[in-house]
């Protein structure tokens, strides 16, 4: 797993408030877009880069070009979480995700609900987001809905396994 390379993933919250870091690796990339993997016990850290914590379960994260949204594929529920984010930006390497609060999740029994729908409209109030970019943030968020209800790909079978191949990656790579 360490000779696939390292990419910086930093997280934000809008309207550019930083809020994690962490390391993950780079899979690959296909008509989707860029594939990262994180192991269960990598770290996370603060903004500050004080430690935050350990990642709890493994997970792959689609990063798509020019969408507003990033999806994350988990072994255990919520298998699939897509977050409604402002389009992802590369800065030397780092990704950077300013997270706009809406979710779409689906459990493993295919159950799919938005998440943080209250978080987004506090956040919309507190922070002046404009309204076209609300706008937009609930816009993508209904058509995610639909897509990851039809389970539409990559939301179908080829989140689910990257998903698998990095487990098994992970897995063989341990001593």
């Amino acid at each position: 797993m360490s000779e696939l390379p390292a990419v910086e993933v930093r997280s934000f919250k809008w309207p550019r408030r930083p809020t994690s870091l962490a390391e993950a690796r780079f899979l690959g990339e296909d008509e989707f877009g860029r594939w990262l993997g994180v192991a269960a016990g990598a770290p996370w850290w603060w903004p500050d880069r004080s430690p935050g914590g350990v990642f709890v379960a493994s997970l792959v994260k689609l990063v798509p070009a020019d969408t507003f949204w990033t999806a994350c594929f988990h072994p255990a529920d919520p298998v699939v979480d897509v977050d409604v984010v402002l389009p992802v930006r590369w800065v030397d390497g780092a990704l950077e995700e300013v997270d706009l609060e809406l979710d779409v999740l689906r459990n493993a029994d295919g159950a799919v609900r938005v998440r943080d729908r209250d978080a987004f409209d506090r956040v919309r109030a507190a922070h002046a987001m404009p309204a076209d970019l609300a706008a937009r943030a609930e816009e993508t968020c209904a058509l995610l809905v639909g897509l990851v209800e039809r389970r539409a790909e990559p939301f179908g079978l080829v989140g689910p396994a990257r998903l698998a191949r990095f487990l098994a990656d992970v897995e063989a790579a341990r001593p």
